[in-house]
């Protein structure tokens, strides 16, 4: 089984190599993270672990303005919207952007944003937003705000599933799903109707939500991240100068040496359940 990649940075560079597949899954990725190389090889090597043949197409939101050397590259070796308006994919995941104190409408593509879901909504079966973009997604559809939080969620946190019967939750009644962000969502008493909690965690927000019977699932943390992310994040913050406390749930010894790669499998897992949902 194997994952290739249609376009992107590592292909470019021949740093992924690809191999024959027989009817993988296409799937679509809109990669707004500022570290385009790194990203890439996280959702690649992650799918790559499901054991399901996929195909992966790596998108940018055209309307970007970029800020360093390496946009006209993204331009050349991504896709943009108009190129493959007229193609439909099995599924779409929109990660994490490093704008999430800034309000929605003052990110520079966020009209593209909200076209980009509008059009996968008819040409995608199933759509996974991470981290900023599960906040983005749920003000667009649910029109539930965020708010900025004194403190850092930084660290792999723990959630209770709270619909076992969920296909996207088969073999996961807990989870362990890494976070990285300075806001979260304000989650009123009552959803609305047609969304529904799938993970809870009891000292943060929600670490997943879901609507339109799995069409549409919101993860506000990042289960593709490699073993390092965190710890790298954690020593760029310090070299900083910023006041920052080591990543909980992260660490095995107070050193900060060794990490507990706890939620490599239970991310496997959840991509997985995720890309056999795809079927039909």
């Amino acid at each position: 089984m194997t994952v290739n990649a249609r376009n992107g940075l590592l292909k470019l560079s021949s740093r992924w190599h690809n191999e024959a597949v027989v009817n993988p899954k296409e799937i679509l990725i809109l990669n707004l993270m500022p570290t385009k190389e790194a990203t890439e090889w996280q959702f690649l090597q992650r799918l790559r672990e499901t054991g399901i043949d996929c195909t992966v197409t790596f998108l940018y939101p055209a309307t970007h303005r970029f800020r360093h050397a390496d946009g006209q590259k993204i331009k050349q070796h991504y896709v943009c919207l108009d190129q493959i308006r007229k193609r439909c994919f099995d599924g779409l995941i929109i990660t994490g952007a490093p704008v999430e104190c800034l309000p929605f409408e003052a990110v520079d593509y966020w009209d593209e944003f909200k076209q980009i879901v509008k059009w996968a909504h008819s040409h995608v079966k199933s759509i996974i937003y991470e981290c900023w973009a599960a906040q983005a997604g749920l003000w667009n559809d649910f029109g539930l705000p965020k708010q900025k939080i004194d403190h850092k969620i930084f660290g792999v946190y723990q959630g209770i599933a709270c619909n076992r019967q969920s296909p996207l939750l088969k073999d996961l009644a807990t989870i362990k799903i890494p976070q990285s962000r300075h806001t979260e969502v304000q989650v009123p008493k009552k959803l609305p109707n047609g969304l529904q909690v799938l993970v809870a965690n009891q000292t943060i927000d929600p670490l997943i939500y879901q609507a339109d019977h799995g069409r549409s699932i919101y993860i506000t943390g990042h289960p593709e991240y490699s073993a390092d992310t965190l710890g790298n994040e954690y020593r760029r913050d310090q070299q900083k100068g910023l006041t920052i406390q080591p990543p909980k749930n992260y660490y095995i010894d107070q050193k900060c040496h060794d990490i507990d790669y706890s939620w490599r499998q239970p991310g496997i897992l959840l991509y997985r359940n995720w890309l056999n949902g795809l079927a039909g």
